[in-house]
């Protein structure tokens, strides 16, 4: 839809970011025939991970941009069949897999929509993951901290072999996270339903399913969910590893 006004709910800032449906620009990959991919998060802005919208139309395949990279993709909409440790896995709506670094992996499809989170494997002295696939139903929803307005999944498993965690949390209307957050550990979300608040920084931000966020490092956060329905976000963070040194200029 075109956008006369230069007007938009994105905002860019040093340690965070806000992208909204109205800006995205999508971009087809040589590696992904037939796949429109929105670049959401990047090492561009300042991150270490990168997460992605993928529209896979007829035809679609798609392979490791870098073999070091290990990938999580969640099918958000269509079906998608993958390729990976010599097994053809089928997969639907609400089905995600895990899929190691340094591992050979193919992904077709005719029609979906896939939310795509990658980085750089941090190794450690435990054997790194196989691959993983799951659906969201078959993951139980637990109160967080005891609180039963804030209910967590936690999609990959609370296993030390993994140096990042996925989850999604869903608030009923007023819920809010239990407190405002500062830590080293980054976080990109995309919100999947509803609406609500969230503090970045000293900054306030009115986000509504179909947003996207990043949380750099330190960064002040805090989420109330508004509106009449429940919100549901999905999100990522580093996880089992002590903080990297930061990059050289």
């Amino acid at each position: 839809m075109s956008n006369h006004t230069g007007i938009t709910r994105s905002a860019i800032h040093r340690d965070h970011a806000l992208i909204t449906p109205e800006s995205h620009v999508p971009i087809v990959f040589p590696q992904w025939p037939g796949c429109e991919s929105v670049v959401l998060i990047s090492p561009e802005m300042g991150a270490k991970f990168s997460q992605m919208l993928v529209k896979c139309n007829a035809g679609a395949s798609m392979t490791p941009l870098s073999s070091a990279d290990e990938v999580f993709i969640l099918v958000q909409s269509g079906a998608v069949v993958v390729e990976c440790e010599g097994k053809n896995t089928a997969a639907q709506a609400d089905d995600f897999f895990f899929l190691p670094a340094d591992t050979p992996w193919k992904l077709t499809s005719d029609s979906a929509t896939l939310l795509l989170f990658s980085k750089p494997f941090v190794s450690c002295d435990l054997p790194q993951p196989g691959m993983l696939h799951r659906s969201l139903k078959d993951v139980p929803a637990e109160p967080f901290l005891g609180d039963p307005g804030a209910l967590l999944q936690v999609l990959l498993p609370d296993d030390p072999a993994y140096d990042w965690g996925i989850n999604l949390f869903e608030f009923v209307p007023g819920g809010t996270l239990p407190q405002v957050e500062c830590h080293f550990m980054e976080h990109g979300l995309l919100l999947l339903a509803g609406q609500g608040v969230y503090r970045l920084g000293d900054r306030w931000y009115p986000v509504t399913a179909g947003d996207a966020i990043w949380m750099g490092p330190y960064l002040l956060q805090w989420y109330a969910a508004t509106g009449k329905e429940n919100s549901r976000y999905i999100y990522y963070k580093e996880m089992n590893r002590p903080p990297v040194p930061a990059r050289q200029p």
